[in-house]
C-alpha cells in the first residue's frame, strides 16, 4: 500500500494515474470527521429514500474526508488473479484566499479514529489540499485578476514578519563576500510560498526562486538572466499555486473520468461525502443527487448491497458471516471456506504485500477488503449463472462483470422503507412489509413501552398518528405477521395492516390531494366509505 501525503503527492498521481488506466476495477473507501449535527439524529424504516438523502445531507454538511483510500485490481487471466495496487491519502483543507474554510469534528469521530490509529499529527501538517468545482473556479478569477499580492491579509501578523526576514536575508546574502552560490528558505504553506517568491523576484534584479517541498530555493543569476527566466516563466507560479491548491481533486476528477467500474462498501455515505467536497454542494432534490452521482460514476457497485443478494441465492449452511460488515466479509471470504465455495477462485495479490497496513479502518486497507470481497463475491454469482462447469476452467474478467452486472447502481440502505437506492433508474418498489395499525385504549401514548413491547419481534419503529393510535413499522415480514398473529384478540391493543383510507384522521381525509376543494362529492363518498358521519 502506498501512503500519499503532500510530500509525495505528485510522483503518487502519476503512479495512480497509470494504476487506474490498467484497472478492471476501482475500490474506494473514506474516513470523515463526523457524520451528525442532530442531537437525536437515527435512522427509521419510516423513511423514504428522498427523507434518507435529505437528512443526510443536512447533518453531514460540516464534515469532511480526511483519509481516502483506492484499490486498483488488474485482472490477469493467464493467472487467474487480480492484482491490488492500493493507496491511502491524507487529506487537510488548506487556507484559501477567496475562503475563509471551516469543518467541525465529532467527538465520537475522534475517538474512534484514535481507536483505530488514525495519525493525526500526518493529516494536519502533510493533508493534501482539495477544491470543489466552484472553490476552484473561483481560485483561478483570483489569481489571474492578481488580487492575491494586491490583499495580503491571507497573512497572519507572524508571516508578514517572516517576509520582512526572509528579503533582509537575501539581501544579506547577495551583499556578503560567500561561496554559498544558493540559499533555502521556508515556507510552510502555498499561499507564503507564492507571495515570498513575488515579492523576492521584484524586490532584487539578480535572483531567481523556485519552489521545493514547504520551501523555496533561490539562486544568484544576471538581470539579463532573470528578465529571460521572467518571459519564459510568466505564469509558472500561479499555475503551480492552482494545482497545489486543486491536490487530491485531480484525484476525483481522474475517478469519474476513467468511467470505470467503481465499487464500495456501504457506499451511500461515501457518495454523498465526495459530491460535497469535491465537486459542488449537494443539491436540495434527491433526483439530482442520483442523476449528476450517475453521470460522475456511471457503474457503481456496493459489496455490502451485494452480500446481501448473494445470501438470498446461498444455501442457509454456506452463509456462515453473522453480519455483513466490510470486516466480517472481508474474514470469512478471505479463510478457506469462503474461498473454498466453489472452485477455481481468483487469487488476490497484492503488489506490495510488505507495506500493507491491516487496520480496519485505515482507508486504504478497507479499499483492498471491498475488493477482494467483490472479486470473490463476483466469481461465485458467475458460477451460478454459467453453471458448474465454468468451474473447471479461470472465469473470464467479462463473465464476472456480467454476472454481478444485474446489481450495478443498486447501493445498500440501512434501516430504511428500502431496502436499495437505485442510481440509474426509478428506485426499486417498497421492500419493508406495509406498516402496521396500533389502536390504544389510553389516549396516554408511551412511545418507549410501546417499542418495548413490539421489540420482542425484532426491530420496529413507532411514529404517533392519532390520539388513540400509533403507526408500526418493522423489518422484515416475518415480523409483521407474528406480531398481527401475536395480538390478534388482544384487549390492550388492536393491531391491524394501515390503511391511509379505513385509519385516515378526520382532518387528513380533507388534506389528501386537495380534496376539500374538489367538492362535496368525493368529500361526501370518503366520508361514507370511512363511516363517518358529516358535521
Amino acid at each position: 500500500m502506498y501512503e500519499v501525503l503532500d510530500e509525495n503527492f505528485e510522483n503518487s498521481f502519476q503512479m495512480l494515474f497509470d494504476a487506474v488506466s490498467k484497472a478492471s476495477f476501482i475500490t474506494i473507501d473514506t474516513e470523515f470527521t463526523g457524520i451528525n449535527t442532530e442531537e437525536n439524529f437515527r435512522h427509521s424504516f419510516f423513511d423514504t429514500l428522498s427523507d434518507r438523502y435529505n437528512t443526510l445531507k443536512r447533518n453531514i454538511q460540516p464534515f469532511i474526508i480526511i483519509q481516502f483510500g483506492i484499490g486498483t485490481f488488474h485482472h490477469v487471466s493467464e493467472q487467474n488473479a487480480y492484482i491490488a495496487q492500493c493507496f491511502n491519502f491524507y487529506l487537510f483543507p488548506r487556507p484559501l484566499p477567496v475562503k475563509n474554510r471551516q469543518f467541525s469534528f465529532q467527538v465520537t469521530a475522534l475517538e474512534f479514529l484514535y481507536k483505530h490509529n488514525f495519525e493525526f499529527n500526518k493529516f494536519i501538517s502533510k493533508g493534501i489540499s482539495y477544491l470543489d468545482e466552484i472553490d476552484e473556479k473561483l481560485l483561478k478569477e483570483y489569481i489571474e485578476q492578481g488580487n492575491i499580492l494586491d490583499n495580503c491579509t491571507q497573512l497572519t501578523y507572524n508571516e508578514e514578519d517572516y517576509l520582512k526576514e526572509c528579503k533582509d536575508k537575501v539581501f544579506k546574502w547577495l551583499t556578503e563576500k560567500s561561496d554559498q552560490t544558493s540559499l533555502k528558505l521556508e515556507a510552510m504553506n502555498p499561499i507564503l510560498q507564492y507571495i515570498l517568491q513575488k515579492q523576492l523576484r521584484s524586490s532584487f534584479n539578480n535572483i531567481w526562486t523556485t519552489s521545493g517541498y514547504k520551501s523555496i530555493d533561490i539562486v544568484k543569476v544576471t538581470n539579463e538572466e532573470q528578465m529571460r527566466l521572467e518571459e519564459q516563466n510568466s505564469d509558472c507560479l500561479e499555475s503551480e499555486l492552482l494545482n497545489t491548491c486543486i491536490g487530491f481533486s485531480k484525484v476525483f476528477k481522474l475517478l469519474s473520468s476513467c468511467k470505470k467500474p467503481i465499487v464500495g462498501h456501504n457506499m451511500l455515505l461515501d457518495l454523498m461525502f465526495i459530491y460535497q467536497q469535491f465537486y459542488k454542494p449537494l443539491p436540495d432534490s434527491y433526483k439530482e443527487f442520483k442523476k449528476n452521482i450517475h453521470s460522475l460514476f456511471p457503474q457503481i457497485y456496493d459489496t455490502k448491497y451485494l452480500s446481501y443478494e448473494l445470501q438470498r441465492i446461498l444455501k442457509r449452511d454456506e452463509v456462515i458471516w453473522k453480519q455483513n460488515s466490510l470486516s466480517l466479509l472481508y474474514e470469512f471470504f478471505s479463510s478457506n471456506r469462503g474461498r473454498q465455495l466453489v472452485f477455481n477462485s481468483p487469487q488476490i495479490i497484492s503488489k506490495d504485500e510488505s507495506s500493507i497496513c491491516r487496520h480496519a479502518h485505515n482507508a486504504g486497507w478497507d479499499a483492498y477488503c471491498t475488493g477482494y470481497i467483490f472479486a470473490r463475491i463476483g466469481h461465485i454469482l458467475a458460477i451460478r449463472k454459467y453453471g458448474k462447469g465454468l468451474e473447471e476452467r479461470f472465469v473470464t474478467h467479462a463473465e464476472l462483470m456480467s454476472a454481478v452486472k444485474v446489481f450495478v447502481n443498486s447501493v445498500n440502505i440501512t434501516k430504511g422503507n428500502s431496502l436499495s437506492m437505485k442510481f440509474d433508474e426509478t428506485d426499486p418498489p417498497l421492500s419493508r412489509p406495509e406498516w402496521l395499525h396500533v389502536k390504544l385504549k389510553s389516549r396516554i401514548v408511551n412511545t418507549k413501552k410501546l417499542v418495548e413491547k413490539f421489540s420482542h419481534f425484532g426491530p420496529v419503529d413507532v411514529m404517533p398518528y392519532s390520539q388513540k393510535g400509533v403507526l408500526l413499522a418493522v423489518s422484515n415480514h416475518k415480523s409483521a405477521l407474528r406480531i398481527l398473529e401475536h395480538f390478534e384478540g388482544n384487549k390492550e391493543f388492536q393491531v391491524a395492516r394501515y390503511s391511509r383510507i379505513r385509519h385516515a384522521t378526520f382532518t387528513s381525509i380533507f388534506m389528501w390531494s386537495g380534496l376539500v376543494l374538489v367538492g362535496g362529492g368525493v368529500a361526501t363518498w370518503m366520508v361514507n366509505k370511512l363511516n363517518l358521519k358529516p358535521t
